[in-house]
């Protein structure tokens, strides 16, 4: 079946007598989430916003029908024939994908060519199609309204003169909306069939394994759905037909009236800028999916002059943040006004944040580069510097148009180029100049900055303030670029404000940007927030023996389960929150403080090496730290030991720490440096980090030295690590993980046994 022979089913199925209310049960059972219980919901059996949408937008075209059904049977009929039509028109655009990459996968591709040969398989409209109306929504519908007047700031006086849209009034009017349909939810008991029916299935085939436990349950769940509405049922001693009391009762979750509402609340306003009245041809324009869909920007249906049905609350906060631009661009004088407040509110949305990351003394707006008196090369958004690294900034406002949305490949590809593609060739050009040194660098007072000798590497970020759908999977495969060149990483605002709020330390918040673009190629989600997710929980660190990991939505759905309760200010308990206190270690923290107090720019590097451990190797490390301080305290005699490369990862990274028995900081310096060289020689380690502490010192940390130089033969360093290495007082050799045999290779790099090279001397390997 093609996918418009299921849309003209839909729509008879729509247009049935009743159908209203087995679509506010789907409404109910599928958007209605305990909070406590995000993370477990399993998304794939649910619709997600934009299938609802179009079920709305359907609706709408016709005048809604609130004539009963013929039977609970019948009701329920109607609600199982929705899913399986809209899970049929999932298919039907998978279909033609899943039959391309047989197709693909039958022919022996050149690797030189990966990225033309993936951009000609995914990026073309039909294929993005699926990707773009599948995708998550990418936004919280708090975020709409607190984001709201930051957005308009600049254009409050025509909002209010045009469309009497004051924006205090409408936030507060649609988190009452919101509370109101809430409140009226609460006396449901939805049980969460989707994910229990399955794990009870699954539990009774264990048990009595003979009998037929899906017919049974099949059966049953009808009943079962039914029986989460038992409140809606009248008391039985009421005289009152109990059907026909249900289905007015369910209408009304969804309905709110005028009188819910002060008289200064401007309620009227509110309501002819976002309701409509269904009738025959309204939303005529939508057929299929990307066409342009009424609901969408009018998601209140008016039921009559005092009550409003709103199926979908986040649509709802959609419209309001969306809708007013388009208001402000049909008036052709204000236009071109109202493109550049878009532009401007972007860039100071997105210094707000990342300020709050890296502070204000390291951040800049509006960088201007030049490399010829009187001639600007180009310009940066915002340029974050943090030791030896930067992070170029550029923002845009590109929307995703319709066409896009309807698959029209010219309209993704200039959609993409305005919100993308010239983006990242801003930035491209912006980290040559950086890197290669001797351009100027303008910041907006018109102050030159001056940019350390030291940065050796530029990220490039893209920031868009528009929710763009799918925009992590389009900005992979449409790219273009060079094979040398590195991936941009693409976020919306609302993805922005979710990575400042989990990664607020600024060494984290570039780790996090460096591991995504390094390993753009390796991990694969549609959305940044399951990236996020799982990087909160997992680190975006490559598995052994895996070319790629495709990441599962449900690690965005982590960040659901511990953000949507914080924002909301519910008390919800910590069960199931992986999220709370995950890699936390007080030591390694501490250790991390006191690096970045020495305010040296390699010590990015260190830090980023260190993050690259696992929690284990973390927490060994500054164990053995604080193990060998003691002892120096204990003995008074200098203590060292060393942690080898791990060589199943590149670059290969080692570590000495060395506590002196004196509190000579210069002859610390001396000695750690030279035991480092030998170290890193001898294991033959690409990168190489030194710890020192003094007797006396309270810290963890006195004197760091780092070495990234890559290894080569030195006559002078082979003969002075010999010399230090096998006396009887070179310290310890410890490495993360088993234990190994005396007859296993040494962990050093010198490929004797380790009965032979660092088990000497009863060294120990841990």
């Amino acid at each position: 079946m093609t996918n418009q022979t299921i849309i003209e089913e839909l729509k008879t199925l729509i247009n049935r007598k009743g159908y209203i209310y087995a679509l506010c049960m789907i409404l109910i059972e599928d958007f209605q989430v305990d909070p406590e219980k995000m993370h477990e919901m399993d998304i794939m059996k649910r619709l997600n916003v934009k299938e609802a949408s179009l079920l709305l937008g359907f609706l709408i075209q016709n005048k809604i029908d609130f004539t009963t059904p013929k039977s609970w049977q019948e009701l329920m009929e109607m609600k199982r024939k929705t899913y399986e039509l809209m899970e049929k028109l999932h298919k039907s655009f998978m279909t033609p994908f899943l039959e391309k990459l047989k197709k693909n996968l039958e022919v022996e591709h050149d690797k030189k060519n990966y990225r033309a040969d993936q951009k000609e398989f995914f990026g073309n409209g039909d294929t993005l199609t699926e990707a773009i109306f599948y995708s998550g929504t990418g936004v919280y519908d708090f975020q709409y309204l607190e984001f709201l007047e930051t957005k308009y700031k600049y254009d409050q006086k025509w909002l209010a003169e045009n469309r009497n849209f004051d924006i205090a009034k409408i936030q507060k009017i649609a988190s009452k909306i919101k509370n109101i349909l809430q409140e009226k939810t609460k006396k449901l008991d939805i049980a969460g069939l989707k994910e229990k029916i399955p794990e009870v299935v699954a539990d009774l085939k264990k048990k009595k394994p003979n009998e037929d436990w899906d017919k049974h349950i099949k059966d049953m769940q009808p009943m079962l759905e039914l029986y989460q509405y038992s409140e809606l049922f009248p008391d039985p001693a009421s005289p009152e037909d109990k059907w026909q009391a249900f289905y007015k009762n369910l209408i009304e979750l969804f309905v709110i009236k005028k009188r819910d509402f002060d008289s200064g609340d401007n309620i009227e306003a509110f309501f002819n800028n976002f309701s409509i009245t269904p009738k025959k041809d309204l939303n005529s324009q939508f057929g299929t999916i990307g066409n342009y869909n009424l609901i969408n920007s009018h998601p209140i249906i008016q039921i009559d002059n005092e009550k409003y049905f709103i199926p979908l609350p986040f649509l709802l906060f959609e419209a309001i943040y969306e809708s007013p631009f388009y208001w402000m661009i049909d008036d052709k004088k204000y236009k071109d006004r109202a493109g550049e407040n878009r532009g401007k509110v972007g860039e100071e949305i997105t210094y707000e944040f990342l300020s709050k990351v890296f502070g204000t003394n390291k951040i800049y707006k509006s960088v201007k580069i030049s490399t010829k008196k009187g001639h600007d090369d180009t310009d940066i958004d915002i340029l974050c510097i943090l030791g030896s690294k930067a992070l170029c900034v550029q923002v845009k406002s590109k929307k995703l148009t319709e066409l896009s949305r309807k698959g029209d490949d010219k309209a993704l590809y200039d959609d993409f180029q305005g919100a993308v593609q010239d983006a990242y060739e801003q930035g491209i050009l912006s980290r040559q100049k950086i890197l290669q040194k001797g351009a100027k660098f303008v910041n907006d007072n018109g102050d030159e900055i001056k940019l350390s000798e030291k940065i050796d590497e530029v990220y490039i970020m893209v920031v868009t303030t528009e929710n763009y759908p799918s925009l992590t999977h389009q900005a992979h495969v449409m790219l273009n670029k060079k094979d040398d060149d590195p991936f941009p990483i693409v976020l919306t605002m609302f993805d922005l404000e979710l990575l400042v709020h989990y990664l607020n330390d600024p060494y984290d918040f570039l780790y996090y940007v460096k591991q995504r673009i390094s390993l753009m190629d390796y991990f694969k989600a549609d959305e940044e927030i399951v990236f996020l997710g799982y990087h909160l929980d997992q680190k975006l660190w490559k598995i052994p023996k895996s070319d790629m990991v495709a990441i599962d939505t449900n690690f965005g759905q982590l960040i659901d389960r511990n953000y949507v309760p914080l924002k909301a200010g519910l008390k919800v308990s910590d069960d199931g929150d992986v999220i709370k206190k995950h890699w936390v270690n007080e030591n390694f923290d501490k250790l991390c403080k006191e690096l970045k107090a020495l305010n040296e720019a390699k010590i990015t590097d260190i830090i980023f090496h260190l993050l690259d451990w696992s929690g284990e190797a973390r927490k060994n490390l500054v164990d053995f730290i604080i193990s060998t301080k003691q002892k120096t305290l204990d003995d008074e005699k200098f203590h060292n030991f060393s942690m080898p490369p791990d060589y199943n990862y590149s670059p290969h990274v080692g570590v000495t720490y060395l506590s002196l028995n004196s509190d000579d900081g210069e002859e610390l310096k001396k000695r750690l440096l030279t035991l480092c060289q030998a170290r890193k020689y001898k294991s033959k380690g690409d990168v190489w980090i030194g710890f020192g502490s003094l007797k006396n010192s309270p810290n963890m940390i006195d004197a760091v030295t780092f070495n990234n130089q890559n290894w080569k033969y030195n006559k002078e360093l082979d003969k002075i690590s010999k010399f230090l290495l096998e006396d009887n007082e070179r310290g310890q050799f410890v490495r993360i993980g088993k234990k190994i045999s005396r007859n296993e290779k040494c962990p050093c790099g010198s490929r004797l046994k380790y009965k032979k090279c660092c088990g000497l001397n009863n060294n120990t390997y841990v």
